[in-house]
């Protein structure tokens, strides 16, 4: 090899390796701008990570499995029961608004929702807002927040249990000439049966399962509403117990009374009960307002077609909707009480 050649080959050497440092340096600054920007954008959602989540509940309280598809954010119940359970466990959320409404529903569902309430407002402040209505059980889960927020014409109250049977043997019998035949275990077996007239007995046993659940309604407005102990500066309304005796007679009333009997704390709108919650996770927080967000909770289903067709195909025909809206929802739901007002 001569020594034009090997110059050269250096030459070309020194090129190569000057551009591989001039690569190398520029990368490096790349990646440490990349990370830094990574650091600054993950300090930044650590700050403003803190939320106020709202979630919502609409249609009638009762367990039923959920629809796949939904064209708004209408939660039901078992929807709304889940939500409440996960916001407890994120970390991120320091409020709960629960935008409610509903007529009410199964006892049994309603007692549900009530003690993820409790367990929740335990942890995080937790808002109950009434939409147009929240009564009966609409009542009874929102005693459990921590505050409540309704319009002045909201409608709420009916506190009160409510069971209904069909009696339809006159017809059957007299009309229709069928005969019965019923074969049962005890005498109590066929209470409540369309199949025959109902005895002073049956109804008395009844009525004493309604008192017994209207004693669980009343001790457990006493529990959620009336024994709040709490330092939040927002505006309390206090409830006596003379007062709830008073009123919890199945009466409706609007927000507005709702506000001067003590059955709720203020009159407004879904921001003005955004705002209490962001107030309240502040002052049980030690954090900034401005650094909570608000965001809906559970988002948003996606839409899935299949499911959508299969619905308007399967159930959802005009003519089942009107004879299904012309039935009282509590005959839909008869041999239950029920916190319901219709």
């Amino acid at each position: 090899m001569n020594n034009k050649n090997l110059v050269l080959i250096l030459i070309i050497f020194c090129v190569i390796t000057l551009f591989l440092n001039m690569f190398t340096s520029v990368n490096k600054s790349h990646n440490s701008y990349i990370l830094k920007s990574y650091k600054n954008e993950k300090i930044n959602k650590i700050v403003s990570s803190n939320k106020i989540a709202v979630i919502s509940l609409n249609g009638i309280i009762e367990n039923r499995p959920s629809e796949n598809f939904s064209f708004s954010q209408e939660n039901d119940a078992n929807v709304f029961l889940k939500a409440i359970k996960e916001a407890q466990n994120d970390s991120q959320i320091k409020g709960v608004v629960l935008r409610v409404n509903t007529p009410g529903g199964t006892v049994g569902m309603s007692q549900n929702i009530y003690d993820a309430i409790i367990r929740l407002r335990k942890t995080k402040p937790v808002v109950v807002f009434m939409e147009d209505v929240a009564a009966s059980g609409g009542y009874y889960i929102a005693s459990a927040a921590d505050r409540i927020v309704a319009q002045a014409g909201t409608l709420t109250g009916s506190i009160g249990v409510i069971m209904s049977t069909l009696d339809a043997h006159e017809l059957i019998q007299n009309k229709l000439l069928i005969e019965p035949n019923i074969i049962k275990s005890g005498k109590y077996k066929d209470i409540g049966s369309q199949l025959k007239k109902m005895t002073d007995e049956e109804k008395q046993l009844l009525q004493n399962i309604v008192n017994d659940t209207y004693n669980q309604f009343i001790r457990a407005i006493i529990n959620g509403r009336i024994k709040r102990n709490d330092n939040y500066s927002v505006p309390l309304m206090q409830l006596d117990i003379e007062t709830l005796n008073k009123y919890a007679d199945g009466r409706i009333f609007t927000g507005s009374q709702a506000k001067t009997f003590g059955f709720i704390d203020s009159n407004g709108d879904i921001d003005y009960a955004i705002e209490f919650a962001k107030v309240m996770a502040s002052e049980k927080f030690g954090i900034k307002i401005k650094s909570l967000n608000v965001q809906n909770y559970p988002q948003k289903k996606d839409f899935n077609f299949y499911n959508f067709i299969s619905q308007m195909f399967n159930k959802n025909t005009t003519s089942s909707l009107m004879l299904n809206s012309l039935i009282p929802i509590s005959m839909k739901l008869s041999h239950k009480p029920l916190y319901l007002w219709e």
